[in-house]
């Protein structure tokens, strides 16, 4: 008994660190969900200073972190999330701040900015710059670092959900398509959406391996594990059972 509780507690130790080595690769993208984003100060193009707290209870934001100078991944992924929401014309349940996260970028930088995307005049869309920055990174576990070989930042493009009580519900890092910026949009809002986490090579000993081709969940090796103590035990049972039968003396026929 005592070896059969060793070996279901090793099995299920095995399931549980082939789970967590699955999600590291996505533990940005996880990291501080739920939490509350710091309130900084915040100068928006327009408006002048406001905190984040007014922002957000107003309507939820799609936070967008930039810098004007970038010469990478920054204006695709504006011009990437200005293109998917373009086709939301009637959701007007969000608004979406595009915050500069260097110190260098000033007001006139990020009108200009807006300019270049010709959102200047979109009431859903905020272009701002902050003092806090290094405050709200922290909070929101984002550290772009300064390359000064190349003059840029390395950074992650980084869309971040944020609800009208200032929670952090969800994180999109790169360029991503409508059916991720639909999940991120019912996050900010409250509505509850099933999400699931793709297989990859790191997933073999998973309890369950999610199929979203067809919608269907299948047994992985992770439960094979957590079964196979069980199993062997019945096995066992059987075999001591027969070993015993067979070693039993035989009634002698009486004539």
């Amino acid at each position: 008994m005592l070896k059969n509780i060793i070996l279901n507690i090793i099995a299920i130790s095995l399931c549980n660190l082939a789970i967590a080595q699955s999600v590291s690769s996505d533990v940005k993208e996880e990291s501080n969900i739920y939490e509350q984003i710091y309130d900084a100060p915040i100068n928006v193009v327009g408006k002048g200073q406001v905190s984040f707290q007014e922002l957000y209870n107003q309507k939820p934001l799609l936070l967008a972190l930039v810098f004007t100078r970038c010469s990478g991944v920054c204006n695709p992924f504006l011009f990437q999330l200005k293109e998917n929401l373009a086709l939301k014309t009637n959701d007007k349940s969000f608004n979406v701040l595009v915050l500069s996260f260097d110190p260098r970028d000033n007001m006139t930088d990020m009108s200009l900015l807006a300019q270049r995307f010709e959102l200047e005049n979109n009431e859903q869309w905020f272009f701002g710059t902050t003092n806090s920055i290094e405050e709200l990174n922290q909070s929101i576990n984002f550290y772009p670092i300064w390359d000064s070989i190349k003059n840029q930042y390395d950074h992650d493009a980084l869309l971040i959900g944020i609800n009208n009580q200032g929670y952090i519900t969800k994180k999109l890092i790169g360029v991503r398509q409508g059916h991720d910026l639909d999940l991120l949009i019912a996050s900010v809002n409250n509505i509850f959406s099933p999400t699931y986490r793709l297989p990859n090579k790191n997933m073999l000993f998973s309890c369950f391996n999610y199929d979203p081709k067809t919608g269907e969940n299948k047994l992985g090796l992770g439960l094979l594990f957590i079964a196979l103590p069980a199993v062997l035990t019945v096995l066992l049972l059987i075999l001591i059972s027969y070993l015993v039968k067979r070693k039993e003396p035989k009634n002698k026929e009486i004539f």
